[in-house]
């Protein structure tokens, strides 16, 4: 297919939805894989609920999962002239109409059609009214006139659906254009924009069903040609209903905050209602190559938290730790200093981040080595019976750490700011560590024991938990100083425990 263009027009009135990212992320990759434009729009013409904060939430949003406009954004807020010549256009050829009903006219037909168990719409008071200069300067909308004529239809074919979908023109109510305020209506201003922009395929929610017999019908009567839709089924929670917030976040930026990655976001949304084959795993690339409105279900989706975290871990483990460090330390947190780019807490973070879901539970893994006073909670240390021998072999662990070889730990100075300053810190890092093991095995052979029996008791005093990194990087990590300074600190807290 050729010249395919698509958009996604969310109206700047809340925070980017977690449905709302899915469609925006089915329409860029549909124009992708066909070698078409993608285009942004934000529908900003309802002035009292539209927010500069949403506006610029559901932009960063997209820009965080990757889905970037190949044109300058379009604000409706912008183009109110260019609705209004349209609706000039459609009041001279009679294709459109002044209506004058107050609401409590309207609210008083619509309660007789439901007494008369007839489906309530406006009855048309004033579709044949030809109204004077003075008329027109009281309140007023613009509404459609919708084609009357006995057995008039109106259709089209849905393309994740593939079937063709028609609605009689009886079942549509003159609906209104321009509101009293003289702003235009959602039905108007969406095809004006849909068609000077050159949309060829509109992908939107299958709440928009309803509407699109009625933007058909602007199409034709302004003599533009109607681009094909899609509707995608919505998205349910667990509970099979709407996903909202009672079933956790539900915006972009609220999945950032909790330390889910990007790309773990996109793979998950994207199989929201598409696969390929039993494939699971995807690249933004990947996707564009693959998909196909062909295979999107029918059915709504049902969000699963557990198969994000799933997916979420496993970009995480396939994370180089330096750029998971600087992930971590883009995660605003008011009570925490950032982490050190550097080789130590590379080696932490590495050995960490095949036991962490989201990058908030990595970081939270890593608080015993950012925070200097660790807490040897007294609920944990009772659930061990410390005594002399632990005392013993404490000041033994201490001097052995002290006897340390100092280059064991001497980083140098690599730039880490490149690719080959990465390598070599890796590489680095990883014959530190393998020093440690070998010096650290030779110890407990010195001192008749067992990593298996002391593990818990080195655990405990540089951590203050019973889960850990493994220890030897933890010694590489922590350095000589620190190393001693919480042994010193744990002996003399189960001391107190002994005495």
């Amino acid at each position: 297919m050729n010249n395919i263009k698509t958009r996604f027009a969310p109206s700047p009135t809340g925070f980017l939805h977690i449905g709302g990212a899915r469609t925006a992320l089915f329409s860029y990759v549909y124009a992708k894989h066909n070698g078409g434009k993608f285009v942004l729009r934000i529908e900003d013409t309802d002035f009292e609920r539209s927010e500069k904060r949403f506006e610029e939430d559901i932009m960063e949003s997209l820009k965080w999962l990757s889905i970037i406009p190949d044109e300058e954004v379009i604000f409706q807020s912008d183009r109110l002239e260019i609705y209004r010549s349209y609706i000039d256009k459609l009041l001279k050829e009679d294709k459109a109409y002044y209506c004058f009903c107050s609401k409590e006219l309207l609210e008083e037909d619509r309660n007789k059609l439901i007494a008369e168990n007839r489906k309530p719409m406006y009855v048309g008071r004033c579709r044949e009214l030809k109204p004077g200069e003075a008329l027109l300067k009281t309140p007023h909308v613009i509404r459609f006139r919708v084609d009357r004529t006995s057995g008039a239809a109106t259709g089209f074919k849905d393309l994740i659906r593939n079937q063709h979908i028609s609605v009689n023109n009886d079942e549509i109510d003159d609906f209104v254009l321009v509101r009293e305020d003289g702003i235009p209506t959602y039905n108007f201003a969406v095809v004006i924009d849909d068609a000077l922009t050159g949309i060829t395929h509109i992908i939107r929610g299958d709440d928009h069903v309803s509407n699109t017999p009625k933007q058909i019908m602007l199409y034709n009567a302004l003599g533009f040609d109607a681009p094909e839709f899609a509707h995608v089924s919505m998205i349910l929670g667990s509970d099979g209903k709407r996903l909202s917030k009672r079933h956790g976040a539900t915006s972009v930026n609220q999945y950032k905050k909790e330390g889910f990655l990007p790309e773990a976001l996109v793979n998950y949304l994207i199989r929201l209602g598409w696969s390929h084959g039993n494939d699971e795993i995807f690249s933004m690339d990947e996707i564009i190559k693959y998909f196909d409105l062909k295979n999107i279900s029918k059915s709504a989706a049902i969000f699963n938290t557990e198969k994000l975290l799933w997916l979420n871990s496993h970009y995480i483990k396939s994370k180089d730790p330096f750029v998971l460090i600087n992930l971590i330390n883009d995660i605003k947190d008011d009570f925490q200093p950032p982490l050190n780019i550097d080789i130590k807490t590379a080696a932490l973070a590495d050995s960490l981040k095949s036991r962490a879901k989201t990058l908030v539970e990595l970081k939270q893994k890593l608080d015993f080595f950012v925070n200097e006073d660790i807490d040897y909670k007294d609920e944990i240390l009772s659930e061990f019976n410390f005594g002399e021998n632990d005392l013993k072999f404490l000041k033994s662990f201490r001097e052995f750490i002290a006897g340390l070889n100092d280059e064991i730990f001497n980083c140098g100075n690599i730039d880490l700011t490149d690719k080959t300053g990465k390598e070599n810190a890796l590489e680095i890092l990883k014959n530190s560590i393998e020093s440690i093991k070998n010096e650290f095995n030779d110890f407990l052979s010195k001192n008749n024991c067992t990593m298996k029996e002391k593990a818990m008791t080195i655990r405990l005093a540089f951590t203050g938990e019973k889960v850990s990194p493994p220890i030897y990087e933890i010694i590489f990590a922590l350095g000589k100083e620190r190393c001693i300074k919480r042994i010193d600190k744990f002996y003399d807290s189960i001391q107190n425990i002994t005495a």
